[in-house]
């Protein structure tokens, strides 16, 4: 068992969630210490069966940073040397933003899952584009996530983040945040944004909004909206809403290993709809190796993770990335052929 599963995850987790959160943020904040760890953990792995290329970015493996961890974009040089092929930063958001009433985590260790309500907390876009303008090294591809809630905003966040990142994820929000059994018309602000970001230069990478994954009609149209407006990828999870008495808002979103099954349910049903026509970022409770083929045998062309590096630490990626590299005999995790028969399985 790790040093960090043994000794430092026992210690972080005698302490309240939102402050172990906070003390791992800033153990992550000094770049040298983890060149260290990075060497003596083994933490890169460099094998060319895990190389792959998503929404026109080249990664050296298919195993990323979910957006959460750094939303400050504060820590990509510390997370830079952790052996992911990717780090997504954000949420972005255009005006800082306090967020939601603490405590804002609570952990279930039993299921190795979260449940958050942040209230996507921001320094927000000018603070985070000073800090992405500093980066001068890009040893590993950094996708910045922005949020907002009109069309303008999002695609003023977008063309200022996008100088200084490899593309740019994008997520939907409702203008009050979603709270239980609320909707909103996500696919008419992702029309907005889209025809606002028309001259762009960097890929951009729609988050399906989880309630948009779970509903068969909406993630077609979604889907279909963006590939005809030529949006390099997707990212699709499972996250769901959770009742939750001991968060200050009283509900969040559950992550982790026990929405799992539901988000390769989505990834699956997405690649499906979208028949090799668009890229798929699978997200969702993924913690192995297993996981992760799954994911990609669903039709996913790379994951990310968050949770898993909160109860598994800084070997996650190179554990699984270790297993991975015997199984994927080719470059590239499926092929057209693959991405056909599952469509046809799922009938789609």
């Amino acid at each position: 068992m790790s040093f960090y599963r043994s000794v430092l995850r026992p210690l972080l987790f005698l302490l309240p969630p939102d402050q172990g959160h906070a003390i791992g943020q800033f153990a992550l904040r000094l770049d040298f210490p983890w060149r260290g760890v990075a060497a003596l953990a083994g933490l890169a792995v460099d094998d060319p069966r895990l190389r792959t290329r998503f929404a026109g970015v080249d990664l050296a493996n298919p195993v990323g940073l979910a957006a959460g961890l750094d939303k400050n974009c504060e820590l990509v040089g510390a997370l830079s040397h952790l052996g992911f092929g990717f780090l997504t930063v954000g949420s972005i958001m255009p005006e800082p933003r306090v967020g939601n009433p603490f405590p804002r985590l609570v952990r279930y260790p039993q299921t190795e899952s979260l449940a958050d309500a942040m209230g996507v907390p921001s320094r927000g876009l000018a603070y985070c584009v000073g800090r992405l303008s500093r980066r001068h090294e890009r040893s590993v591809p950094v996708f910045a996530n922005i949020g907002g809630f009109s069309a303008q905003t999002i695609a003023t966040s977008f063309f200022a983040v996008e100088p200084h990142v490899d593309g740019v994820e994008i997520s939907l929000m409702c203008p009050n945040l979603l709270r239980p059994g609320e909707r909103f018309d996500d696919i008419g602000l992702l029309k907005g944004v889209l025809d606002c970001i028309v001259g762009r230069r960097k890929p951009a990478i729609v988050r399906v909004p989880n309630d948009t994954a779970r509903s068969n009609d909406r993630l077609a149209e979604m889907i279909e909206r963006c590939v005809e407006s030529g949006v390099e990828g997707l990212k699709v999870g499972g996250g769901r809403p959770v009742a939750e008495p001991r968060l200050g808002a009283k509900h969040g979103t559950l992550h982790g290993r026990a929405i799992f099954d539901a988000a390769l349910e989505n990834v699956e049903r997405a690649a499906g709809y979208a028949r090799g026509r668009i890229q798929i970022k699978g997200n969702g409770g993924i913690s192995s190796a297993d996981d992760a083929i799954a994911m990609l045998r669903a039709g996913a062309t790379c994951v990310d993770l968050f949770s898993s590096f909160v109860y598994r630490g800084w070997r996650i990626a190179r554990d699984i990335n270790r297993e991975l590299a015997p199984i994927l005999r080719l470059p590239a995790a499926h092929t057209e052929a693959r991405v056909a028969a599952d469509a046809q399985r799922i009938g789609a």
